[in-house]
């Protein structure tokens, strides 16, 4: 019995709201698709497989999938120490390696911390060099690298300007380059400072009572979030990782392995693994790896039973998604096309 998002997420979203888009792709075909509500609900323009949404921390996996590829060009190394690219934070994260930065284990403070600290929760239209420039004032990391996990959006704003000092490239034009180009992904790009226009861009809300409000930015840091996309173009981006356009068999094999602490321990052991900007688990007796993404309105979620080839893909421009009933429906996708 099929099941929709209508049904699924009754008295939560209506064509008249802000809303989601699902698709399940298997072997490469879109076996699954609905959509629900509306991309911009000042125009009442409805969501479809076209429409552009900030992926928020499913971003990190371009920026880990970056990282791989100057990996297997010999540009980059995992054991190499972060401040040989990023000199300005040697006073005290002179031990953090490439390793640490990719599996969360650097002990580098998540900046958003910061910027509460800093009393601007309400314009945090911070870039990747104000970032820096607020790590560079912090005198500790906030534990010993590589023994343990503490996921921190700073670890991926530093991959990113790593990926600028060796290319020569910003972050934007290089996924551009090296990834969206090559898979074809026309609709997707990294919002940073230039804030350029998005076509088919969807806007972000959160309900407050009976009233939805409109968000727009909360911050232009990259490598962490800011990748903007749509169903149709993860879809490729989902059918690309069972290939080699982007990087060889051998190096994708490190994107399946958790990252491990300094002594050989998996780092998240209690639920699974993290690794490239993936998490790794089990869900329905499969093997996955997913991500999921929060931020200015929007939630994702993208699920890879990879074993099976089918990936469930969410994408929303609601603040008020309920994590659990996204798991519960993509949990009845997986079951509807697998058993």
């Amino acid at each position: 019995m099929s099941i929709y998002l209508k049904d699924f997420f009754v008295q939560k979203y209506s064509n008249d709201t802000p809303g989601m888009g699902v698709i399940a792709n298997q072997k490469g075909k879109i076996v699954f698709k609905d959509m629900i509500g509306l991309a911009n609900c000042e125009h009442k323009i409805p969501i479809d497989l076209d429409t552009v949404f900030n992926l928020a921390s499913v971003s990190k996996q371009f920026a880990g999938m970056a990282i791989l590829q100057l990996i297997e060009k010999g540009e980059l190394h995992t054991s190499d120490k972060m401040i040989k690219y990023i000199p300005e934070l040697r006073h005290y994260a002179d031990n953090v390696t490439i390793y640490q930065l990719v599996h969360h284990s650097s002990g580098l403070i998540d900046y958003n911390e910061l910027l509460w600290q800093k009393a601007r929760n309400n314009s945090l239209y911070s870039t990747n060099e104000e970032v820096l420039s607020l790590l560079k004032s912090e005198e500790h990391l906030c534990f010993i690298p590589g023994s343990k996990f503490d996921y921190s959006n700073s670890n991926y704003v530093m991959l990113a300007l790593i990926i600028e000092r060796i290319t020569g490239l910003t972050f934007r034009n290089y996924l551009k380059q090296y990834i969206f180009d090559v898979i074809g992904m026309q609709n997707t790009t990294v919002f940073n400072e230039e804030q350029p226009i998005i076509s088919h861009r969807a806007y972000g809300y959160e309900k407050n009572g009976e009233q939805w409000k409109c968000f727009y930015v909360d911050t232009l840091a990259t490598g962490c979030a800011n990748v903007f996309s749509s169903l149709s173009d993860l879809k490729k981006w989902d059918d690309a990782l069972y290939g080699d356009k982007l990087i060889r068999e051998d190096t994708k094999s490190a994107i399946f392995k958790p990252g491990l602490d300094s002594s050989g321990n998996i780092l998240t052991a209690s639920w699974g693994g993290y690794s490239y900007g993936w998490m790794i688990q089990d869900r329905c007796g499969e093997k996955t790896i997913w991500h999921t993404g929060g931020d200015a309105g929007f939630r994702s979620i993208i699920v890879r039973f990879y074993e099976k080839e089918f990936s469930v893909i969410l994408l929303c421009n609601s603040a008020n998604l309920n994590w659990q009933d996204a798991y519960a429906f993509i949990e009845n996708l997986y079951k509807q096309f697998n058993e």
